[in-house]
């Protein structure tokens, strides 16, 4: 029987693709009653949504110091832990009612009462290394307040002792946030965000390895085993959300692939 709950929510990269997609997802949810937003976001790309008003900012555009980056002083009290990973249906988010306060210089209490909170910085990008300083901060804040569910956009590639650097980076930042020791830690590996058009495939900056990787990679993935083919970016997003609001997992770190986020989502057969 599943078990339905109110959860509050905290996003890291809220105007990144995959952070903006996982956005309008959390406000149009009925299960989450609150999203908070961390870090540098166009508050006006939520404006339409009839939920925006569940929408809070903490460290918004313009703030060159953003108050997200300084973790709480003190944590806030324990609440239940919540339940883990997606071999089961109870809910993992604790309950709670209400939206999330946070804003311009409430750094302290930004992340108060939040129960899941996700950091996809590099959106999803094997090839390019995530801000390393910027994710340490979050993970640092995410365990001061205590969330007891925090999801990690990584990649397969993860390996902090790779020669590769963006592995190596995406590898020092799972490290980082398992040492923090959250109730039930959920890290994404893809090995390839696909984004919703070719325009926007990659941004302008990227570099030519990360170009040749992205044109290459899904010719040589048909040699690898599933788990490491490439994902489309609606169907991570809706993952990483049904993975908070449905799913239940007995270990404290699950690292899910492409056949693990198919199973969410219920695309089995497309394995």
């Amino acid at each position: 029987m599943v078990h339905y709950r109110l959860y509050r929510s905290a996003v890291a990269c809220a105007s990144g693709p995959v952070g903006e997609a996982l956005t309008r997802q959390l406000l149009l949810s009925p299960l989450c009653s609150g999203v908070v937003a961390v870090g540098r976001v166009a508050r006006q790309e939520f404006e339409s949504l009839s939920a925006s008003k569940k929408l809070r900012m903490l460290g918004e555009a313009g703030d060159s110091q953003s108050s997200w980056s300084k973790p709480p002083s003190a944590p806030s009290p324990d609440r239940g832990g919540s339940s883990s990973g997606h071999t089961g249906n109870s809910s993992s988010s604790s309950g709670g009612t209400g939206s999330v306060e946070g804003g311009r210089g409430e750094g302290e209490e930004g992340l108060s009462g939040v129960d899941a909170a996700f950091c996809v910085l590099g959106d999803g990008r094997g090839a390019a290394a995530p801000d390393l300083v910027e994710a340490k901060r979050f993970a640092e804040l995410c365990g001061a307040a205590r969330v007891p569910h925090v999801t990690l956009l990584s990649s397969i590639w993860a390996d902090p002792a790779s020669r590769v650097a963006s592995a190596r980076v995406h590898g020092e930042i799972a490290e980082c946030f398992m040492s923090q020791g959250f109730d039930r830690l959920s890290i994404f590996q893809p090995s390839l965000v696909l984004q919703p058009s070719a325009s926007s495939a990659l941004p302008e900056d990227a570099r030519l390895p990360e170009r040749i990787f992205n044109s290459g990679f899904p010719l040589a993935r048909q040699f690898l085993p599933n788990r490491y083919r490439e994902v489309s970016m609606a169907d991570i997003v809706l993952a990483m959300r049904l993975n908070v609001e449905l799913c239940y997992s007995p270990e404290k770190v699950e690292k899910l692939n492409f056949v693990d986020m198919m199973a969410i989502i219920g695309k089995e057969d497309t394995v």
